[in-house]
C-alpha cells in the first residue's frame, strides 16, 4: 500500500483522477486508507477531482481520522519554527514597522534535518500598538496573539498546511464597559484541543498583576466561534514579576499548563497550574523541591509529549539553564532533570525555545542564530538565519482542519 501511496502522490491529480474515473481496482475502504496517508496539500487538489471525493475529504470524520493517523509516533516528530524579522534600512519601499515572518518545518527523525521555509505576513492584520506572541501550537494549528496597550488582544488561529486562518471575535471583557484599572491586570492565554468534542479552544485568564487572585476565566470555542465566561474554582496564584509579558503555556495530556506562584505567609511556592480542556476544570501539579529552594526563573517549555519546565538560575556566579520533565504525568516523584547547561556555552545562549520529543533542544544564541542542540553528541546545528526580532518553536503535525470551512487565506 505504501508503494501505491507514493505513486499516487507523485503523479498528483492526473493519476488519482485516472484511477477514480476508471473505477479503479481497489475496494473503496482501501482507497480511503490511501487518501488518509496523503499530505493536506495533495488532498486539497483531490477535492476537485469529483463531488464524491470532495465530500469524502471534507467530511468531519475523514478530517479527524487523518489527524489521528498523522499524529501516530511512527510518522515522525516535526517542529514548527516561526521567525519574526524586522526589515533592514537597506530594503527599499519597506516601512520600518512592517515585520516579515518566516516559518520552517523540520523533522527530529531525519539524519539531515530538511526544511520547508516559506515567507508569510500577518502585518496587515496586526495594526494595533503592542507586541505579538505565539500562544501555542496544537494538532496542526497555531494560535497568534497581538497584545495592545489598550488592554485588548487580537487572536488568530492559522493552519500552515492549508494557509487558512480565522480571526477570533473580541473577548468578553474587551467588549464590556467596566471601568477597569488596566495596569493592575495580567493576562494568561492557552490553546488546546477538546478531544471529546473535536473542538479547539482558547483559554483566557484575567488576574491581578503580581497579586494573589482568583481570576476571571473565558473560553473560546472554535466550533461555535464564540467566547463564554465560565464559573469554576481556580487555585489561588499570582504571576511572578519576571514574567514581563505573557507566560509560556503547553498543551499535553489533554490540559494546558502554566508555571505560576503562590504565597504562604512570607514564603513563595512555584507550581504548575493546569486547565483540562475537555472538562473545563483547573488543577495544580507540584514541582520538584529543587525548583523552589533558590531564587530562579521558571517557565513552561514547549516540546515533546511530556510536561517540561525550563529552570534558569545562578550558581557560584555562573548562569545555567536546566530542563525538567514529568516522565509520568501527575506523579510528582517522576520529575527528572534531563539537561543542565552553562549559558556561556556555544558562544552564549540567549533563549531556550523548545525541547523535542527526541531530547534535542532548540536554542537562540547570543549571536542571533537559532540552533538545534544534540546533548548526546554535544553538537549544534543551525536552524535559521540571524536577522530576526522574535522566534518561536513548537510541535507540529499536518492537519486538514479548515478544509471544509470558508476562511481567509494567508498570502505567501
Amino acid at each position: 500500500m505504501d508503494t501505491y501511496v507514493r505513486r499516487v502522490e507523485a503523479n498528483s491529480r492526473y493519476a488519482i483522477s485516472t484511477e477514480a474515473m476508471s473505477g479503479g481496482n481497489l475496494p473503496p475502504e482501501i482507497m480511503v486508507e490511501i487518501l488518509q496517508r496523503l499530505p493536506p496539500k495533495s488532498l486539497v487538489k483531490f477535492t476537485t477531482v469529483c463531488k464524491s471525493w470532495n465530500s469524502l475529504i471534507t467530511d468531519h470524520a475523514f478530517i479527524s481520522d487523518h489527524l489521528d493517523r498523522t499524529m501516530q509516533p511512527h510518522n515522525g516528530n516535526s517542529f514548527l519554527l516561526l521567525q519574526l524579522r524586522r526589515p533592514t534600512s537597506r530594503q527599499p519601499n519597506v516601512h520600518a514597522d512592517d515585520y516579515q515572518e518566516f516559518y520552517s518545518l523540520f523533522s527530529d527523525n531525519r539524519p539531515c534535518n530538511s526544511f520547508s521555509s516559506e515567507r508569510f505576513s500577518f502585518t496587515r492584520l496586526f495594526r494595533l500598538y503592542g507586541y505579538s506572541t505565539v500562544v501555542g501550537t496544537c494538532n496542526g494549528l497555531v494560535c497568534f496573539a497581538q497584545h495592545s496597550i489598550i488592554y485588548f488582544t487580537t487572536l488568530i488561529i492559522w493552519n500552515p498546511s492549508l494557509r487558512k486562518y480565522v480571526k477570533l471575535r473580541k473577548q468578553i471583557m474587551a467588549r464590556s464597559n467596566h471601568n477597569i484599572e488596566r495596569v493592575k491586570y495580567r493576562l494568561l492565554y492557552a490553546f488546546g484541543f477538546d478531544s471529546k468534542n473535536k473542538d479547539y479552544k482558547v483559554v483566557r485568564l484575567v488576574t491581578l498583576n503580581n497579586e494573589q487572585d482568583s481570576p476571571q476565566v473565558e473560553v473560546y470555542s472554535l466550533a461555535s466561534c464564540s467566547w463564554r465566561s465560565i464559573t469554576v474554582r481556580v487555585p489561588l496564584f499570582f504571576l511572578p514579576a519576571h514574567l514581563q509579558k505573557i507566560p509560556h503555556q503547553m498543551f499535553v495530556n489533554g490540559s494546558v499548563h502554566w508555571v505560576v506562584s503562590r504565597r504562604y505567609g512570607s514564603e513563595v511556592q512555584n507550581f504548575v497550574l493546569s486547565f483540562n480542556v475537555v472538562e473545563e476544570t483547573f488543577g495544580e501539579l507540584m514541582l520538584p523541591r529543587q525548583l523552589n529552594e533558590s531564587a530562579s526563573m521558571l517557565s513552561i517549555l514547549e516540546g515533546g509529549h511530556l510536561l517540561a519546565v525550563l529552570h534558569t538560575y545562578s550558581k557560584k556566579s555562573i548562569d545555567f539553564f536546566s530542563i525538567w520533565v514529568m516522565k509520568e504525568y501527575g506523579v510528582v516523584e517522576s520529575w527528572t532533570e534531563v539537561l543542565r547547561c552553562d549559558l556561556k556555552r556555544y558562544g552564549g545562549i540567549m533563549t531556550v525555545l523548545a525541547l523535542t520529543s527526541r531530547g534535542k533542544v532548540v536554542l537562540r544564541l547570543c549571536s542571533g542564530a537559532i540552533v538545534l542542540l544534540d546533548p548526546m553528541e554535544d553538537s549544534v546545528k543551525s536552524l535559521g538565519d540571524q536577522e530576526y526580532f522574535h522566534a518561536f518553536a513548537g510541535p507540529y503535525v499536518e492537519s486538514l482542519f479548515f478544509i471544509n470551512k470558508k476562511t481567509d487565506v494567508l498570502s505567501y
